[in-house]
């Protein structure tokens, strides 16, 4: 209801200026071009003065609308010369037509002046003078007006946009630091170090390799594919080493992608994706597939049984489609029959 009211107020507070601004133009464009007449009566001076201020709001009307319109035709981003140009031109024919139809209606049909034209013929050669003039310094000033405008738009446009990426990236960040996990790691440390001191090592490794490049690379919009790999292999080592023959993995990238980027961590959370959503055992163990077909990255996997409890911050899918979105303007494609799939488009 606010925000309708305030708009409300900004409508009109916009239309009044268009009055006034127009009211005062015509009036003053119709005293220096007329002169002041001595020997006016009262009558005349307040009819000439209304006529002047009706012809002044028309005159704002029309350039106001067909600012909008030529706005649309010609952008002034990628048409300056011809937006300029057309502004100037279409301006001061609709401006000039409307105000000597106007006046002539006036005159003709109310003062009965049959040779108005050529009485007036001077005085409208004034008006298009002043008129033309005055269509060129509107143009100019609508433009830094508009270029102002924009700009300040495109600032708060990136704010928002450098606002949104950094939550999508703190939302990633969340979901690797989160309590979940960090329990289920420790419980796997705690049954390891008894029985393979080794493997428990590798584990604890891997699991500090992961948070530095968490920690280090979560600010960063995109990072290279190499980096993501090798930060995938630490976290399939941690899955490897929780579920054994339970979980394959398999990475099939070729070389010449490796330089590409992708936003981090990327496919650590589709891999988390599947393992949260899937059971698994040595019967049906979970497999998954990350390989390139010429265009997008595959991460598929097979469809289990669905997991029991799935602690997830709802984040994975829906974090990863925004941020592609910001970035490259493109999407993520997900597709679900036998196998799960989700394509992602690479970014060079």
């Amino acid at each position: 209801m606010q925000i309708q009211t305030h708009r409300i107020k900004t409508i009109a507070k916009k239309h009044l200026i268009i009055v006034a601004l127009g009211a005062i133009l015509g009036w003053l464009i119709c005293g220096f071009i007329a002169g002041v007449e001595t020997n006016s009566s009262a009558s005349n001076t307040i009819a000439n003065t209304l006529l002047s201020s009706v012809c002044g709001v028309l005159m704002s009307y029309i350039v106001y609308f067909l600012s909008l319109r030529l706005d649309q035709i010609f952008p002034w981003t990628t048409q300056l010369t011809n937006r300029f140009l057309s502004g100037i031109i279409v301006h001061f024919i609709a401006v000039f037509i409307s105000t000597l139809l106007l006046v002539y209606s006036y005159n003709v049909s109310l003062l009965n002046q049959v040779d108005f034209m050529e009485l007036h013929k001077n005085d409208f050669i004034k008006f298009a003078i002043i008129l033309l003039i005055i269509m060129l310094i509107y143009t100019v000033i609508y433009f830094a007006l508009y270029s102002y405008y924009s700009f300040a738009s495109l600032q708060i446009e990136t704010i928002k946009y450098e606002r949104k990426q950094i939550d999508l990236q703190l939302n990633a960040l969340k979901s690797q630091l989160s309590p979940h996990f960090l329990f289920n790691s420790l419980n796997t440390i705690s049954s390891l170090i008894y029985k393979d001191v080794k493997s428990a090592e590798s584990f604890i490794r891997g699991l500090a390799k992961m948070y530095v490049y968490t920690l280090s690379s979560y600010h960063n919009k995109l990072i290279a594919l190499n980096e993501e790999l090798d930060f995938l292999s630490s976290y399939l080592t941690l899955i490897k080493t929780r579920f054994e023959d339970k979980f394959i993995c398999n990475v099939d990238i070729p070389l010449e992608i490796k330089a590409t980027q992708i936003p981090p961590l990327t496919l650590q959370m589709l891999v988390e994706n599947a393992v949260k959503h899937n059971q698994m055992d040595l019967k049906n163990p979970l497999q998954v597939d990350i390989t390139y077909d010429g265009h997008y990255i595959l991460i598929k996997n097979n469809i289990t049984a669905p997991s029991h409890k799935v602690n997830s911050f709802n984040i994975g899918l829906k974090n990863i489609k925004e941020r592609y979105k910001l970035l490259s303007n493109t999407s993520i494609a997900i597709i679900q029959n036998e196998q799960f799939i989700v394509k992602i488009p690479v970014i060079r």
